[in-house]
């Protein structure tokens, strides 16, 4: 919906137009107003923004003139149309130069008027449709491009599933140098020490250096995308620059991990020498396919918690390469890490994502049914973690009072993992399918609290301004927003629910008191009294007084 500002010094002229656009609201989708001077216009224009001003050119205190030129400088794609009683080259010349849509004599009639206003509509809907957005949103996309290909591998590495599923569409729509369907050699870097610096914006500089020192050295041979994942944490995703389908790719990633592996020492070395920084790296042991990249993202992260793999200026290798620049002592197979998982069914939790949830819960709840050594404490892993995203939901979003009436939360704190796995997560299913029930019924029932909030409202303004502007400050929603909610749940236009409210305490007024017919039309929020008539014949058939004596 765009909002047209009448703007004259003649009342007559104001209110007129204003009746007259009023009837064609829901025809042109435009919410009106109106203003007597060009300061009345700006105090209005300082708080709303304004699409289209319908303005007269010369005005005492303010001119249109100068009205456009404040008018531009608050709301520079508004578009002004003047109104004028004289047909003055010099003003046309004016005001077209200020970048007026257009010029009308007053004489020329509502039509022309009409007219006039549909253009600059249509000249609105095509801005948005220029070439020239379109190329703006390629350019910021270059430049946010980058962080978007983080945030999505971010999602990769933490075995995001809907990420996995969507992974050709997004390499492509991404524009990453690697290949969806090849496998890729994961690297994870550690800086071990910062020496002094401090500040965030050196430390990202350092990052990139190293990224930029790595890149050197590899680039010949691989495919490179790399990322900082945290603070003092570096990932290289790498993969063969020969052709997947040759005979001989199989030895060629065989050298290229070789490879890999010795030049570590030469971008560590460079790294010291050049930055003046000690960094570590865990290198994958083969090239992997992209659904099992998440399993060895936190394999080689694991690497630099456990023994030698602490110490500085650690090289890593995963134990399947049977090579190491220096090696750590061979792990007992480690239980699958949960906190990414956790991570994600967090994310879906607050974003109301109900069946991706399940999902997930149920991969990680089958998880815990899988045979190991660490049978148990996986399954105390899981418990302890759903407990505590659960508890901190239901505390945060106060949910506590909705959820006790069908549900003991007391009994997180009671489950038997250990010994009762499939009722625990028999429960956990059942709190899954509460909790999202209540956000949903909480979202249905604020709706329709809104819904009612704006009737009542509606009801009790309806001799002052309702103008979707208005409505939406008494709200503190943008006007938009509220009428497509009221729409999208009632199934009937706000401006179509206020003129039928008005219509219908007009009815009672008629029937029912002594009321002049323009104290009525005053009573209801008419600006006029001729416009009262006319809007009660095109709804009614009748005049007022027709109905009254009927």
């Amino acid at each position: 919906m765009h909002k047209l500002l009448i703007v004259d010094n003649e009342k007559i002229i104001v209110d007129g137009l204003v009746e007259y656009f009023l009837d064609l609201q829901e025809e042109l989708n435009l919410d009106v107003f109106g203003a007597y001077s060009g300061k009345e216009a700006i105090r209005l224009l300082e708080k709303t923004k304004i699409d289209i001003v319908l303005s007269d050119i010369q005005m005492p205190g303010m001119s249109g003139l100068e009205l456009q030129e404040e008018t531009m400088r608050r709301w520079p794609r508004c578009k002004f149309v003047f109104l004028s009683g004289y047909d003055d080259f010099a003003y046309v010349q004016q005001a077209v130069r200020g970048g007026a849509s257009n010029y009308i004599l007053k004489t020329e009639g509502y039509e022309v008027i009409t007219d006039a206003v549909q253009r600059v509509l249509e000249e609105l809907k095509e801005a948005v449709r220029q070439d020239r957005f379109l190329s703006n949103a390629k350019s910021q996309l270059q430049q946010s491009l980058q962080l978007m290909q983080k945030e999505f591998m971010e999602d990769v590495l933490l075995g995001d599933q809907q990420s996995l599923r969507n992974l050709r569409s997004n390499f492509e729509q991404l524009s990453f140098k690697l290949n969806c369907d090849e496998p890729a050699l994961l690297v994870i870097g550690r800086i071990d020490e910062w020496r002094d610096i401090t500040a965030p914006s050196e430390r990202a500089l350092i990052k990139f250096a190293i990224q930029n020192i790595a890149e050197e050295f590899m680039a010949p041979l691989l495919r490179v995308y790399s990322f900082a994942y945290e603070p003092s944490r570096l990932v290289w995703l790498l993969q063969t620059k020969e052709e997947p389908d040759t005979s001989d790719a199989e030895e060629n990633r065989k050298h290229a991990l070789r490879f890999v592996q010795q030049t570590l020492a030469d971008i560590q070395q460079a790294c010291k020498e050049l930055l003046k920084v000690s960094v570590s790296f865990a290198v994958g042991g083969t090239f992997g396919s992209w659904d099992r990249v998440s399993e060895r993202f936190e394999a080689l992260k694991l690497a630099f918690h456990l023994g030698l793999g602490m110490r500085k200026e650690t090289i890593f290798l995963d134990a399947k390469s049977g090579e190491a620049v220096e090696t750590a002592p061979r792990q007992e197979p480690q239980p699958k890490p949960v906190n990414g998982q956790i991570r994600m069914l967090q994310s879906m939790l607050e974003n109301g994502e109900r069946d991706e949830f399940v999902r997930l819960l149920a991969a990680l709840l089958d998880e815990a049914d899988e045979p190991g050594p660490y049978r148990d404490a996986v399954r105390l892993e899981i418990a302890l973690s759903l407990a505590g995203m659960f508890l901190s939901a239901i505390n945060r979003w106060a949910l506590h009072e909705e959820i006790c009436r069908s549900i003991d939360i007391g009994m997180l704190a009671r489950l038997d993992v250990i010994h009762a796995w499939k009722a625990s997560a028999s429960y956990f299913y059942r709190l899954t399918e509460e909790v999202f029930d209540v956000k949903s019924n909480r979202k249905i029932d604020q709706e329709q609290d809104m819904i009612t909030q704006i009737q009542n409202y509606v009801d009790d303004q309806l001799a002052n301004d309702l103008s979707l502007t208005k409505i939406g400050e008494a709200f503190g929603h943008h006007p938009y927003y509220l009428s497509r909610l009221y729409k999208q749940i009632t199934k009937v236009g706000l401006s179509e629910y206020i003129a039928d409210t008005r219509l219908a305490k007009t009815k009672q007024l008629l029937k029912e008191s002594e009321l002049k017919v323009s104290d009525i039309a005053k009573e209801v929020g008419f600006i006029s009294e001729a416009y009262f008539y006319r809007f009660f014949k095109k709804s009614t058939g009748l005049t007022p007084q027709e109905y009254r004596d009927a």
